[in-house]
Parts: structure tokens; sequence; C-alpha cells
């Protein structure tokens, strides 16, 4: 009888359990092209009320992180003005008036790497204009970063600004960020 226990054993064996141990799944990730800009400051001035002004130019002084680029592909921001500065009736030309522009902060998140960039700028203040727009940044590379610009007029150009009646004289300012 101990025999034929023994023999019967092996086929009473609990049947082992056949689960699945690994999945997967496709991951996407949906890149677009991002191009956007803003402006930080809407209103921009510049004085020109003392004598000093009129001697030896006038400027914003830099403004910080005045636009905020968010680009994944190489860039150019244009800036061109919707004509010349005006107050009722008067024009002075927007051309006296002369932008330049640099690097500013990097906008990632806290704690991120800023990616390596070598935005060009020109290697002056340039005149704003009414006809054409004006480069002020390239890269060849995204970004994500304020710059800084300064909106200035040089001592050479205050002569346009005697003679006029006072007031704010103004003209709209828009700029541009396009894919290169």
């Amino acid at each position: 009888m101990f025999k034929s226990v023994l023999l019967a054993a092996p086929f009473f064996t609990v049947p082992s359990i056949l689960a699945q141990t690994t999945g997967t799944t496709n991951l996407n990730v949906n890149l677009a092209s991002v191009l956007a800009i803003e402006v930080s400051d809407p209103t921009v001035v510049i004085q020109m009320n003392t004598p000093a002004h009129f001697s030896s130019g006038s400027t914003t002084g830099t403004l910080s992180d005045h636009l905020k680029v968010t680009a994944n592909e190489g860039f150019t921001v244009t800036v061109e003005a919707a004509g010349n500065l005006s107050n009722a009736g008067e024009e002075i030309p927007v051309s006296t008036v002369v932008v330049s522009s640099s690097s500013g902060s990097y906008l990632g998140a806290s704690g991120s790497t800023a990616p390596t960039t070598n935005p060009t700028f020109p290697s002056s203040a340039l005149a704003l204009s009414s006809s054409a727009p004006v480069t002020i940044i390239s890269c060849a590379t995204g970004d994500l970063r304020g710059y800084d610009v300064a909106y200035s007029i040089p001592a050479a150009n205050t002569p346009s600004y005697l003679d006029k009646t006072p007031g704010v004289y103004t003209t709209l300012l828009t700029y541009t960020i396009v894919a290169d």
C-alpha cells in the first residue's frame, strides 16, 4: 500500500499560474514648432525734459528681460514702428530713436539647466524704422530667455526734438519672431 501512494504523489502537484510579468506602451511626444515672444513693458518712455537730454541725448536705460522669447528652433526677432512719433498732428522721425539688445535671464524652470545658445546682436544700436523691420536678435538654436533692450535718442538726433510742441510723441512698435 505504501508503494502505491508514492507513485501517485507526482500526479497531484499544484499547477503553476502563468501570469504576464512585463507590459509595453508607446509613448508619443507631439513636438510642434514653437515660436513665441512677449513684450514685458507695454509702455516705454524716453524723457526729453532737461538741458542735458538735448545736449547729450537720452535713454530708457536697459530694460531687463523686456522681450521674453520661447523658441524650440533657430529664430530671428525684428522690430518695426507703425509710423513716425506723433503728437496732435506734429511728427518726429522714428529713426531718431535707436534700439539695442543683449542677452537677459534664462527663463526655464528653477533648477533646470540653460541650453547653450549663441544669439547674435547688431554691433551697434540701430535706428527704428517704419518702412522695414529691423533685426535685433538672431539665434541659430532654440532658446527660452529674456532679452534686455534699451531705447535711446543719441545726441546727434536731438535737434529733431527742437521747435516741437511739448507733449507725448508716440508710435506703436511691433516685435516679430520668425523661424530661421
